[in-house]
């Protein structure tokens, strides 16, 4: 498979033009490495792992004399292995202010350490990547995110992905490893991929008692995907007390395998449940992890429905990183039974509401909970949309419209 650009890579090269530390944080496996080797710097260059014991041993020794480098940026890959480096790279950066002196990579939350937080405030601008988005990997950067606020109305149009082809790129997910592999290949990837982020990762972060259940954890988080997050319910499958699975599912969203989309706190309702959404990062690992296949996933019962809001909230995020536009994502809720699977609200406090159902043949009892937010927000609605597996668009009044999910990567023309 020929390397696919990153639409990252252009907020990575933006960042080092004014800003001292650059972090990249994202899952293993994901081309952080990749990225840091293909993106132009605005000067000379060094390059370091710490997954290379000797480096590791060196920067653990001498955390000063190791980031000290005749170069203009110094990249420094798995940076969260020696969180020592730190305060390190702190008295550089204190001594020599220039913009693009690091850039660090990590296979968890580098800011979630208490050393990098306290150290490097204030001077570090930190980018996200996730697996391959869709456009991406068809070869073109993702607006969806900036067309639903600058011009919805360009938004609606027929689509020409199959529900099948939707189903297949579900249970695909995007790591580069598995798009490039054959489908009877992917899953002694995943296997071992589970291995090196019990035994790695997680490890890492923190010297936890039970790491031999980290799978089974992750195993019924997939169950879960696109869900409200209950930690009774998986206290209760696991054996555990609620108090140690609330710290484990903390380490599995700092190793980027899950994410908590927020409730969407408003006084449109006094009722509204405040659980948080949980959300596989990957739906590709989701489908490995509960033997969900192309041929099962949109079987009567199936897991269709949960894998694809979780897919979709999957590619918004992405999308977030380098989108122009920068709204937060929520979810909502409320007792009396109005939902909306996802919320963006823009810092101008313009709201766009996502509703997802994996249905062929929308309605308008579909968009509930849609009419709800338009019916309370008033001109703060700024526009709603029901993304669902036909290929057709159909506009329902001038602020709500069902389309295609490949709107979501579909470039606008």
């Amino acid at each position: 498979m020929n390397l696919l650009d990153r639409s990252a890579a252009a907020v990575v090269q933006a960042a080092l033009t004014d800003t001292p530390v650059v972090v990249v944080n994202g899952p293993r496996q994901v081309g952080k490495t990749t990225l840091t080797k293909r993106i132009t710097y605005p000067g000379s260059h060094d390059f370091a792992t710490l997954d290379d014991e000797p480096s590791r041993q060196a920067a653990r020794d001498d955390a000063r004399n190791f980031v000290t480098r005749p170069v203009d940026t110094f990249v420094i890959d798995e940076a969260q292995l020696e969180p020592g480096l730190f305060r390190a790279i702190k008295a550089e950066i204190d001594r020599d202010r220039r913009p693009g002196r690091f850039l660090l990579t990590g296979s968890s939350r580098l800011l979630a350490a208490p050393d990098m937080a306290a150290s490097l405030v204030g001077r570090v601008e930190t980018v996200d990547l996730w697996p391959f988005s869709q456009g991406e990997l068809e070869g073109h950067t993702d607006t969806f995110v900036d067309a639903v606020f600058r011009s919805p109305v360009e938004l609606i149009r027929n689509g020409r992905t199959s529900r099948q082809q939707i189903v297949d790129r579900i249970v695909t997910g995007g790591f580069p490893e598995i798009v490039s592999r054959q489908p009877n290949r992917r899953t002694a990837w995943f296997d071992s991929y589970l291995t090196t982020i019990t035994q790695s990762v997680i490890r890492d972060i923190s010297a936890i008692e039970r790491l031999a259940e980290i799978p089974r954890l992750l195993r019924l988080c997939a169950a879960r995907t696109g869900n409200e997050l209950n930690v009774s319910a998986i206290a209760s499958d696991l054996g555990f007390p609620g108090r140690t699975v609330d710290g484990y599912l903390e380490l599995l969203a700092q190793a980027f395998l899950i994410e908590r989309i927020p409730a969407w706190s408003t006084n449109l309702s006094r009722k509204v449940v405040r659980r948080p959404k949980l959300v596989v990062t990957d739906t590709g690992l989701a489908a490995q992890l509960i033997g969900a296949t192309s041929s099962t996933t949109d079987r009567p019962g199936g897991p269709f429905g949960q894998l694809l809001e979780t897919f979709v909230a999957n590619e918004i995020r992405k999308q977030l990183t380098w989108s122009a536009e920068k709204p937060s994502l929520w979810h909502f809720r409320d007792r009396d039974g109005a939902e909306v699977d996802l919320v963006l609200e823009h810092p101008d406090g313009r709201v766009v509401g996502i509703e997802v159902k994996a249905t062929s043949t929308p309605s308008s009892t579909d968009l509930r909970g849609l009419r709800y937010l338009a019916d309370r927000l008033g001109d703060r609605f700024h526009f709603g949309i029901l993304l669902h597996t036909a290929p057709e668009a159909t506009r329902f009044g001038p602020t709500i419209a069902a389309l295609p999910v490949s709107t979501l990567w579909t470039p606008v023309t």
